[in-house]
């Protein structure tokens, strides 16, 4: 894989990103704090295929390696990570308890979302208050942006798909400072929202 290829980040199935602990060199998830990149990465040409090689990087490079893994996309956008070892062990996130690479089989803690540069970028803007305010479509402010379980976006009390929205909410990164701009949000129902984003 060329270090020039775009980085990506997982979301586990809780709303929390996959991150390394350097100092116990050892996986685990966390809530992403706003405009801060976790410890754990993978280069990739297109994150978007049916079927591609997730190799995962440590920002703080130690000894232990990580098993290199075959992602599979879902048609509901997520992907699976199956071991390319031959053990078909998956990795998982079991929720308060940590990362590991032992499942037998791909449930729904063992499905990941790509996060793409810009949409850690998307997030940091729309996750801060003091960052960019939201409002709807009757000028009420909204709560910020948070990750929240099943893959899912929350901003204020409105729960959407990250994946149907994925577009839209990427094109937030290059929102500048003192700049508006309209986010058209699809719903699981089929209804949209439109809401709009001001940055400070």
């Amino acid at each position: 894989m060329l270090y020039a290829s775009a980085r990506f980040w997982l979301l586990d199935f809780f709303g929390q990103v996959v991150d390394h602990d350097p100092l116990r060199d050892c996986l685990f998830s966390v809530t992403p704090p706003p405009g801060r990149y976790p410890g754990l990465f993978f280069f990739a040409d297109n994150a978007s295929l049916a079927e591609f090689t997730v190799t995962l990087r440590k920002v703080v490079s130690l000894p232990r390696p990580i098993p290199q893994l075959l992602a599979n996309r879902l048609p509901s956008g997520v992907v699976t990570l199956r071991r390319m070892d031959g053990t078909g062990r998956y990795l998982r996130s079991i929720e308060n308890e940590g990362i590991d690479f032992q499942a037998t089989e791909a449930k729904d803690w063992e499905q990941f979302f790509i996060l793409s540069e810009p949409m850690m970028h998307s997030y940091a803007i729309l996750s801060q208050a003091a960052v960019s305010t939201i409002t709807d479509e009757q000028g009420a402010v909204q709560a910020p942006l948070r990750f929240v379980q099943g893959h899912n976006g929350q901003i204020g009390d409105r729960v959407f798909s990250l994946a149907a929205n994925l577009p839209a909410l990427e094109e937030i990164a290059s929102l500048g400072a003192g700049a508006a701009a309209p986010l058209v949000l699809s719903a699981r129902n089929g209804d949209s929202v439109t809401l709009q984003i001001t940055r400070s």
